[in-house]
């Protein structure tokens, strides 16, 4: 796979090739400061330019692009391939003011026909050199710094490689223009960037920040324009090396830039104005410094002629710095690359540098001292003084504001050694320990404040509390989490009673973060191990009170058979009936079965098997016949429903339900089993005629929990246990003056008879 910068290498040879062109550009602009001119600039075709101060004589007589000088002192301008007409000019202007005289007599040929007119020879006067030379350098070389900015970050990147594109061309184009009409050295460079220039602007327009739906739908028109560029520029060199007027192509040429520049600032406010959210802030930055000095030079371009529109070419730095803030603060080509402080000063610091020289040898030049030796002296100047200025300021860090040396390391040596710290008083320590590495004060003391946690509501402790005192304490930190102040952090002076920094006071602050963090993460560590403790000793008790309940429940449900075999055996007739013996018999298996089973009760097994509902009833009545005295068990249950369920089991819950309600009755009183069966459930309801409860039902049904004398409190619980071990549900209502236990049964465990559910009614449900 070919790396990064093995790609980038065509980006580092044109690079390497702009930064010479712009060297040579600004070598050559030196040798026009003061140069003599007369009256105006003019092209390599001897083609007044557009571009002057409102003070020339030229401008004042009325001579604008596209008149030419075709003579001069009565000798014709002629061109020759290779050789310029306005070299001519050139060496006419230099031989007058060698000689001393004051003016030159120029033939001029323009729309309305051919005059003579005297013009002036002076001297380039410096605000001149600074508006079309110095400026118009600066802004080209932003424009390509700008450029290659883009390509670097953003290679794939549609919108990035438009922006390269113009930014180059563009940049090329402004950076030469002073050239182009004084020394014309680098004149085919300029002819190609101002051929390609125009049209990369509605390109941008059309690409800025995402793709318009005309260039989405027809691709094919970035290309044309490319092709257009390359074809203007094949006619423009074409020419300029066989000797041709290009007058006519540059009329047509500087037409389509003007035209561009309007489409792309009318093209660039419109989408401005109707984009909305992120899109909008990508662009807020780029169109006030866009639109202005673009629609300046569309001014210098067609025939409005406003002298003040000549300031719009320093304005063009405007663009090419507001996109880079564009780049930097919404990712304006999406290259998503990480933001180099480091890169990012020097650039910032090279563009400063640059103005601090233009404006050094500015002002040397206005001194008397020559163009050369004031550049020499100012570049000189201004690269010693960045080269001091940052060493001086690296001493006074290191020596002055050592904290910020100091700030990374030491953070990440905090935070590293924070990680296994569980308790409170060892990260008071290794604050400690922290901050004397670095700053060796008398006094460094973490004080925890006592009943203090974050959580809990507290004081506000927003800023930072400083005490200025000559005593033992010259800050004080609050240490805080959650709004809460759990500490403060207390540094004594200085050694040498030295002044304290902000960035001592800014890493300290952030120390006290990393400590209010890790106190928060210990206090919460506690807290939850004392839970975990208080867990396993609840868990423990749990077991425990578990293995009670499982005795006294086997000791309650043995109660029932041992009243009955206490009743058979001491009848005083001592004889058995067959049902006696019957009863007696499945006692004894079901106490076999509770022994043997003990472990399918702790796991809750359920074992049904289908069962008559009337059974259960008959066999409940069979067990309590003591408790029941002379009364009956009113049962209104059907005598062919059957249940699929553990008979034992629900034996047991009716069994308790009901003895809980003889219990609850005293002497008095009914009780009964009722069944009730809809389309909606099916229940088996328990009801006596006692007293009834008080408060929550679901409270009859915990565990220990009893309103009788001698009651166990294990009864309801056990039987609550049962019900909810076959899927069922049971609950506990007071309604006509009875006390009613309701057991809510599962459709697919209710077996119904075809006869029976026909002659109920209802539909037969076999599980």
């Amino acid at each position: 796979m070919t790396s990064p910068h093995a790609r980038r290498w065509p980006l580092y040879v044109l690079g390497t090739a702009s930064v010479c062109v712009a060297l040579l550009a600004l070598e050559q602009a030196g040798t026009w400061y003061g140069h003599p001119i007369a009256g105006a600039l003019v092209d390599p075709g001897a083609v007044v330019s557009n571009i002057g101060m409102p003070s020339w004589e030229a401008r004042q007589l009325g001579i604008h692009f596209p008149d030419a000088i075709v003579e001069v002192d009565g000798r014709p301008l002629v061109a020759s391939p290779g050789k310029p007409r306005a070299l001519a000019w050139d060496e006419a202007v230099e031989d007058a003011w060698a000689s001393g005289r004051a003016s030159v007599l120029a033939t001029i040929r323009s729309e309305s026909g051919v005059r003579r007119v005297p013009l002036h020879v002076r001297p380039l006067e410096p605000p001149a050199w600074w508006v079309f030379g110095g400026s118009l350098l600066f802004a080209g070389f932003l424009y390509l710094a700008a450029g290659f900015i883009a390509l670097w970050s953003g290679p794939r990147s549609a919108l990035a490689r438009a922006f390269g594109k113009l930014g180059l061309f563009t940049g090329m184009l402004v950076m030469l223009t002073f050239d182009f009409h004084t020394t014309r050295h680098l004149s085919p460079l300029f002819f190609v960037a101002f051929a390609m220039s125009p049209l990369c602007w509605p390109l941008l327009a059309l690409r800025l920040p995402d793709d318009a739906p005309l260039l989405r739908r027809h691709a094919w028109i970035e290309r044309a324009f490319d092709a257009v560029g390359a074809a203007g520029a094949v006619c423009f060199l074409a020419a300029y090396f066989s000797g041709r007027d290009t007058r006519t192509l540059q009329s047509v040429w500087t037409m389509l830039l003007g035209a561009c520049f309007l489409f792309f600032a009318v093209a660039f406010t419109v989408r401005y104005v109707r984009s909305e959210g992120i899109r909008r802030a990508r662009l807020r930055a780029l169109v006030i410094s866009v639109v202005p000095p673009h629609l300046g030079v569309v001014a210098l371009t067609f025939p409005l002629r406003d002298n003040a529109a000549a300031a719009s070419f320093a304005c063009l730095s405007l663009f090419p710095l507001a996109t880079a803030y564009a780049f930097i603060r919404y990712d304006l080509w999406g290259s998503r690359a990480l933001l180099s402080r480091i890169l990012t000063r020097i650039a910032v610091a090279m563009v400063a540098c640059a103005l601090a020289i233009a404006l050094s040898a500015a002002l040397a030049m206005q001194l008397g001292i020559p163009f050369g030796a004031a550049f020499l002296g100012a570049g000189f100047g201004g690269v010693a003084a960045a080269v001091l200025v940052v060493a001086a300021l690296g001493l006074s860090d290191r020596h002055l504001f050592g904290s910020r040396l100091d700030y990374k390391p030491t953070v990440a040596q905090l935070s590293e050694e924070l990680i296994s710290i569980t308790s409170p008083g060892e990260v008071a320590h290794a604050v400690e320990r922290t901050i004397r590495r670095w700053l060796p004060c008398d006094l460094v003391e973490v004080v925890l404040a006592e009943n203090r946690r974050p959580g809990v509501a507290g004081e506000d402790v927003s800023g930072i509390e400083h005490k200025v005192s000559v005593g033992a304490e010259q800050l004080v930190l609050p240490i805080a989490f959650g709004g809460v102040r759990i500490g403060s952090l207390r540094v004594g002076e200085k050694p040498g009673q030295a002044l304290f920094t902000e960035d001592d006071v800014d890493l300290l602050q952030t120390i006290v973060n990393q400590g209010a963090l890790a106190l928060a993460h210990a206090h919460a560590y506690q807290e939850l191990e004392a839970r975990r403790r208080e867990q396993a000793a609840a868990w423990r008790g749990e077991r425990a009170a578990l293995v009670e309940t499982v005795a006294a429940e086997i000791a309650h449900e043995i109660r029932y058979p041992i009243n009955f075999f206490r009743s058979v055996f001491e009848r005083q007739s001592g004889l058995l009936d067959a049902e006696d013996l019957e009863i007696g018999r499945e006692e004894v298996d079901r106490l076999e079965r509770l022994v043997s089973g003990l472990r399918r009760l702790a796991i809750h097994r359920v074992e049904r098997r289908a069962v008559r509902i009337a059974d259960l009833c008959g066999k409940v009545e069979t067990l309590l016949r003591d408790d029941l005295g002379n009364r009956r068990i009113q049962l209104a249950v059907p005598e062919e429903v059957e249940l699929r369920c553990d008979p034992d089991q629900i034996l047991q819950a009716l069994v308790n339900l009901v003895a809980n309600g003889l219990q609850a009755m005293g002497g008095e009183g009914a009780v009964g089993i009722a069944w009730s069966h809809g389309p909606k459930s099916t229940e088996l309801v328990v009801w006596d005629t006692g007293p009834g409860f008080d408060g929550d039902p679901a409270v009859l049904f915990a565990p220990w929990y009893t309103t009788k004398p001698k009651g166990t409190g294990l009864g309801l619980a056990i039987t609550h246990r049962f019900v909810r071990a076959h899927g069922w549900s049971i609950t506990a209502q007071r309604r006509d003056n009875r006390t009613l236990f309701i057991i809510t049964i599962r459709d697919e465990d209710v077996l119904i008879s075809e006869d029976e559910g026909t002659a109920g009614g209802q539909s037969t449900k076999v599980a």
